[in-house]
């Protein structure tokens, strides 16, 4: 079978073109050879967060790896056929449990069977999704599609330490697409806050900020949940969602030090504003996670949404090269694209 080429420079460069193309490799059992990985970034190569992707993806998949070490900037990958069964993976540092998500929930659609997988990591850590953003906007728009699966968070885990855990239990499923041309009225706005090894009224002043800037935005009072905790690292933030009839948009903001509860939750709801009032169907983080989901659909989704982001671009040119162009963009007003993308599998 021939094997596709991906160069790992391309666009950002990131570990996002290398967790698109194990996923796409094992979904449609092309082997895929991966070079100058992270070439762009200032420690090139494979990183711990990125070697269990690669492991989990491999293992549901029944396949050969070359190439898996820590540093290497070339990997080749040659696809089984996804199994059934539990699976345990262990980031081993404070590496994002939802990013080996992204690599794994594709594959795990295809399961003739059920699945449990436990992942231990960071759940809530920088430049990837929450947990809670994951639970309160991708699951849903996943069953949306037709792939039911359970969510638990044992422990959250967070920047250094790590320690995280989370289970996902479903079978596998077969995928509709998603038509989003219109939301819907909306329904209700939601949010979570979770705080843990720190200062109670940091909670507190931040659910406060939440439900009057939500209010102020969308004339609807947040939802607000709170999470407190103990954890090997402290940790803090916020996700806020909009759910319409049709669709979900969400958004998210981590605690720093230094930053007011205040400014974290105002922030919070600016953000998940520029989505509501931009007329998408989609939120830009949805819109990076779900092209390889949309490809596995029997039918041609569709959703608009306000920016096309480079991991957006990268995720749709790797398809691209395993599967043809599936997906077209066209841009329908000022901060405004429509997305189609045609399934294949």
């Amino acid at each position: 079978m021939k094997l596709v080429v991906i160069d790992g420079s391309y666009g950002e460069g990131g570990g996002q073109i290398l967790r698109t193309s194990v996923a796409l490799s094992a979904i449609t059992g092309i082997p895929v050879r991966v070079i100058n990985i992270r070439k762009k970034r200032s420690n090139p190569g494979l990183r711990n967060q990125h070697i269990t992707a690669i492991k989990a993806v491999a293992e549901v998949s029944g396949a050969k790896v070359d190439g898996l070490r820590l540093g290497s900037t070339e990997i080749t990958f040659y696809p089984g056929s996804p199994k059934p069964g539990k699976y345990f993976f262990d980031v081993g540092t404070a590496g994002s449990v939802t990013l080996v998500l992204q690599s794994l929930l594709p594959v795990l659609t295809l399961v003739e069977g059920s699945f449990e997988v436990k992942i231990r990591g960071g759940t809530d850590v920088p430049w990837s999704p929450p947990i809670d953003y994951f639970r309160s906007v991708i699951k849903p728009l996943l069953q949306y599609m037709g792939f039911n699966f359970d969510l638990e968070l044992r422990t959250r885990g967070f920047y250094p330490k790590g320690g995280g855990e989370i289970i996902v239990k479903g079978a596998g499923a077969r995928l509709r697409p998603i038509i989003l041309n219109e939301r819907g009225a909306l329904l209700e706005v939601g949010a979570s806050i979770w705080l843990y090894n720190l200062p109670e009224h940091i909670a507190e002043r931040m659910k406060r900020t939440l439900m009057l800037e939500g209010y102020n935005a969308f004339k609807v009072t947040p939802r607000v949940t709170i999470d407190k905790g103990r954890s090997l690292s402290p940790g803090t933030g916020a996700v806020i969602y909009a759910k319409f009839e049709k669709t979900i948009l969400g958004a998210d903001k981590l605690g720093e030090k230094g930053v007011r509860a205040e400014t974290v939750a105002k922030e919070c709801v600016e953000s998940l504003k520029r989505e509501v009032f931009s007329g998408a169907t989609l939120d830009i983080h949805a819109a990076d996670q779900l092209p390889p989901f949309m490809v596995l659909a029997h039918g041609e989704s569709l959703y608009k949404v306000r920016e096309i982001t480079n991991h957006a671009r990268t995720n749709l040119w790797v398809i691209s090269q395993f599967l043809g162009d599936l997906y077209s963009i066209r841009s329908i007003e000022k901060s405004l694209y429509e997305v189609r993308i045609r399934g294949k599998l």
